[in-house]
């Protein structure tokens, strides 16, 4: 069955929620982490996830797979993790992960800006594209960066939701769609 973002968003919530009531909110990192384990092992490992999803095997003892996994301990934590098992839902697993990982850094006021550069520039640049990022963002900058040569120069930058290009392929592929013909045509042959 294909894991519902819906339903994942439903359950994340949930377990936000029982985080807040119960004073530990400020554990959310520590549980994301666990679920980050989970989500990595799930994704590598086909005879962990025939384990793990075989109804079969008692809820105990796939809780106890999944515990074992995850390094963490908690009470909240592994009674969600047997809702989930009971409620043949661990292929949500994911998409929570995603969820929390979200949630984590907006608790944290920061935002996750994923860098692409066409070369590698030094730490000083890095720094300094990160302190204009937060100064217009007014949030805690957490930088991915990445190297696409095809770039050309310049930079590309997901900022949320929000893309912004300012590559030099990016740039030429703005006057080729202003100034194509009419026909469609290509005015550069790439």
């Amino acid at each position: 069955m294909k894991p519902s973002y819906f339903l994942a968003s439903k359950y994340t919530e949930a377990l936000i929620n029982i985080l807040t009531q119960k004073s530990k909110i400020d554990q959310l990192e520590k549980f994301l982490k666990a679920f980050q384990e989970i989500s990595n092992i799930m994704e590598k490992d086909e005879s962990y996830k025939d384990i793990i999803f075989n109804p079969l095997l008692p809820t105990d003892f796939v809780v106890k797979k999944l515990v074992d996994v995850s390094n963490f301990m908690d009470d909240i934590f592994v009674n969600f993790l047997k809702a989930l098992v009971q409620k043949k839902r661990l292929n949500l697993i994911p998409l929570i992960t995603e969820l929390l990982y979200r949630e984590n850094l907006e608790l944290n006021k920061t935002v996750e800006v994923k860098l692409i550069l066409a070369k590698k520039v030094s730490k000083k640049v890095l720094d300094e594209i990160s302190r204009t990022i937060q100064k217009n963002t007014g949030k805690n900058i957490k930088l991915v960066v990445d190297y696409e040569e095809e770039l050309i120069g310049g930079m590309q930058l997901y900022i949320g939701d929000n893309f912004f290009d300012y590559s030099v392929k990016g740039f030429l592929e703005s006057i080729q769609s202003a100034y194509a013909p009419a026909g469609g045509g290509e005015i550069f042959e790439g």
